[in-house]
């Protein structure tokens, strides 16, 4: 056996320990399929738009092929999840999604009315397409790493293929995540705690709306106009934004606890833009973090820089991609917000948690500046708004929010002073996400979509711009312009599908609070 494979083989329990299911996967073999996957999507979207000669493709798989192995190589040790660990994460996964719609088993909120029209004209048009339906072709620009993929599956195979390889791709992308995640915490009991509580959490949206609403309405999350979204209402409206988040969180916290380098942890972050531009903007502030307390500590090597220089490379034509046309669709601008409001949502959504946490005596094992920067980093994004909606703080919080769910895990798992506060809080929290299960439970499944991007947009957002979804071909840079597009036709279907879509009763329409942004 190589030293590598030496180093990186599954490895056995102790006798009687709990067979097959205790043996471990080394974190490196995760976070090395994990960069794959996304590294894989960059070239999809070269695909997707032509604009890559064939040499690229191999010299791409090369170089992806070798930031894995510098990856594995480089992981301190060889430790990882169980096997039993992984399995569960990625059925409690499955379980997640599948209930949020995906796979169009239950109902799915109204973004992914959209959403499916998207993975529809990315499977039945031929790669490269334009739509038509303006005086100047139009091209789909939005963050579609997540659907290029199942897009491949639904062109080869039909619509039901689609949505299962959706599902399927999400399921075991954030059981890898959450996996991963696992090796924070201490023994069975101390990570069951932590998964408890990530699927849990919420601000306690259900007093904010009985306060202002003077009721629980459908979605409790739209009572005041601005949101940071529960776990679960992630999952459900907008996993593509909530993967992106989680892995910039993930990555944080196992650099911080040393299980995971900071070469290793930056190289993720640029391939997460295709996801979600947004999430990756939330985790920025920490990776900046990372990087401040490495040169701090004189510990910066060349490989902290070569790697994610590689990995943006290979993320620069996605990164084109997603700037261009950006304009006041897209733009970034100052949100004024009164402060009565702020501060009321703040009381509602983050102090409940925060404070508690910056009154504990003792250091968190993640850091108390790491604590400090998502309190800092909560209380000033309601501030900041790209395009026309409140999505920038929605998106941007998600690895924030992540972080402060392992800070509260590890919180409960010591037993402090402050946990029947905390268990309270999360118990109060934990209703939006219950409310979310509810209406996936009583609602029919999701239909299949069978009109455009363009129609779809209008059957719920038609007061709304397009402009998160589509880029004049003309304004789209040159390295990412594709030069021989298909023309879409304009004409479609009498109807986007069958039956009507149950839309939660305070559901607030983009810009005003609610979750149909950017999707």
């Amino acid at each position: 056996m190589t030293a590598l494979a030496a180093k990186t083989a599954v490895s056995a329990p102790p006798a009687g320990s709990g067979g097959l299911l205790a043996h471990t996967v080394p974190a490196g073999w995760l976070i090395a399929a994990l960069f794959a996957w996304l590294g894989l999507d960059q070239l999809l979207l070269w695909r997707f738009l032509d604009v890559a000669p064939f040499w690229a493709y191999p010299l791409a798989l090369l170089l992806i092929g070798g930031l894995c192995t510098v990856m594995l190589r480089t992981m301190p040790d060889r430790s990882g999840p169980s096997i039993g660990t992984l399995l569960l994460c990625t059925g409690v996964s499955l379980l997640l999604l599948m209930l949020g719609g995906e796979g169009r088993f239950f109902y799915a909120n109204v973004d992914w009315q959209v959403r499916l029209a998207a993975l529809r004209d990315m499977a039945v048009n031929p790669w490269p397409f334009v739509y038509t339906e303006r005086a100047v072709p139009d091209l789909l620009r939005a963050p579609i790493g997540m659907f290029l993929a199942p897009a491949l599956l639904y062109k080869a195979l039909g619509v039901r293929a689609g949505d299962i390889a959706l599902l399927a791709q999400n399921a075991l992308l954030l059981g890898l995540t959450l996996a991963l995640a696992a090796q924070l915490f201490d023994g069975r009991r101390g990570r069951l705690v932590a998964l408890l509580v990530f699927l849990g959490f919420s601000g306690l949206d259900a007093i904010g709306d009985l306060l202002l609403n003077g009721r629980l309405g459908d979605h409790l999350e739209d009572w005041i106009g601005l949101q940071y979204s529960s776990t679960i209402t992630l999952a459900f409206w907008v996993p593509q934004h909530a993967m992106s988040g989680w892995i910039g969180a993930m990555g944080y916290l196992l650099w911080r606890r040393e299980r995971l380098p900071l070469a290793s942890y930056l190289a993720l972050l640029p391939l997460t833009a295709l996801w979600s531009p947004l999430g990756l903007m939330g985790a920025m502030p920490f990776a900046a973090l990372a990087g401040i307390r490495t040169l701090a500590a004189r510990r910066l090597r060349i490989a902290e820089m070569l790697l994610p220089a590689l990995a943006s490379l290979l993320a620069v034509p996605s990164l084109l991609y997603l700037g261009a046309a950006s304009g006041a669709d897209v733009g970034l601008r100052f949100q004024p917000i009164p402060p009565l409001q702020w501060l009321m949502f703040q009381g509602i959504e983050t102090l409940p948690y925060l404070v508690p946490l910056l009154l504990v005596a003792r250091p968190s094992r993640f850091g108390r500046d790491t604590l400090w920067l998502a309190f800092a980093w909560l209380m000033l994004i309601p501030f900041v708004q790209i395009g026309w909606s409140i999505d920038f703080m929605a998106r941007a919080s998600i690895t924030a929010l992540a972080i402060l769910t392992a800070m509260l895990a590890d919180e409960l798992g010591n037993g402090n002073e402050r946990r029947t506060w905390l268990i309270a809080m999360l118990l109060i929290g934990s209703l939006t996400g219950l409310a979310e299960i509810r209406r996936a439970l009583v609602h029919p499944p999701a239909p299949e979509v069978r009109c455009s991007v363009s129609k779809a947009w209008d059957q719920t957002f038609s007061a709304f711009p397009k402009g998160s979804y589509f880029a004049p071909l003309p304004a789209m840079p040159a390295l990412v312009r594709p030069a021989r597009p298909t023309p879409v036709p304009a004409s479609e279907t009498a109807r986007c599908w069958d039956g009507l879509w149950f839309s939660p009763h305070n559901f607030r329409q983009p810009g005003s609070g609610g979750e149909n942004r950017v999707k």
